[in-house]
């Protein structure tokens, strides 16, 4: 039987808004990195998910990554190594179920730094509302083009003040990053025909989702172990609805 590829991308990158940087959670030391701008990526594929923490249960909300907001999601509830299936369909049919568990839409979009490795950068809130802003009119670009962050903004709804990161193009790669970007498309492409290889593969995407959040999982200040994400106000997830409506990100070319 063929198994499931591991999951290429050795980072798991999220916003963190009251620190104004990208930060992971590194295995090793059980702590989370913080990363000092300027971020510089170049976007290689991305997918749809979604991520959140459910603080009532204390649990975490994981999903398939799928390609089109009207493939099927499955949603889960996780906590201490049990599951429970909280929504299964499209977007559209389970958005408001996800959203009553804390469940977020989320972008995983595959990145290769310039040294060549491999991360992911799970956008959403305020800083994938930035993202959908940025490619608008510039799909062109991401062909061969680094995107950097090398700063940041601040938004306020009420008494909430957020941050959310800047996205600029960098410029294009040189003939050794071309072959360093060659490598990381083949993985990745391997990686998501393993993925999406077949109906009978649903089961290993729910163990690569586990796999995802154990690697993402972060350590508060505080010590205790959480998955959860800062939370943007909602004027900027209607934002987000908004610009739906006159912007598709299925029809973004990676």
């Amino acid at each position: 039987m063929t198994t499931e590829m591991s999951n290429p991308a050795t980072k798991f990158l999220s916003w963190k808004s009251e620190h104004q940087k990208f930060s992971y959670y590194d295995k090793t030391t059980q702590q989370n990195v913080f990363l000092e701008m300027p971020v510089k990526f170049l976007a290689l594929a991305r997918f749809k998910t979604v991520k959140g923490w459910n603080q009532k249960r204390e649990g975490a909300i994981i999903a398939n990554e799928v390609k089109s907001l009207k493939d099927e999601f499955v949603v889960n509830f996780y906590k201490k190594g049990d599951r429970q299936e909280i929504a299964r369909g499209a977007w559209a049919d389970i958005k408001e179920t996800v959203e009553m568990w804390n469940g977020r839409y989320t972008e995983s979009v595959y990145a290769m730094l310039p040294d060549g490795e491999l991360v992911n950068l799970q956008l959403q809130g305020a800083s994938l509302s930035t993202w959908f802003e940025f490619q608008k009119n510039q799909t062109h670009r991401f062909f061969n083009e680094f995107v950097t962050v090398n700063g940041f903004k601040e938004g306020k709804t009420g008494a909430v003040t957020f941050t959310y990161p800047i996205f600029e193009f960098s410029g294009k790669m040189n003939a050794s990053q071309e072959k360093l970007a060659e490598a990381a498309d083949e993985l990745l492409s391997r990686y998501e025909a393993s993925y999406f290889k077949s109906e009978s593969s649903k089961r290993d995407r729910i163990a690569a989702s586990i796999e995802m959040l154990n690697d993402s999982i972060e350590v508060e200040e505080t010590g205790r172990q959480s998955v959860r994400q800062p939370t943007p106000p909602p004027a900027s997830d209607a934002k987000m609805v908004r610009e739906y409506r006159d912007y598709d990100p299925d029809d973004l070319p990676f």
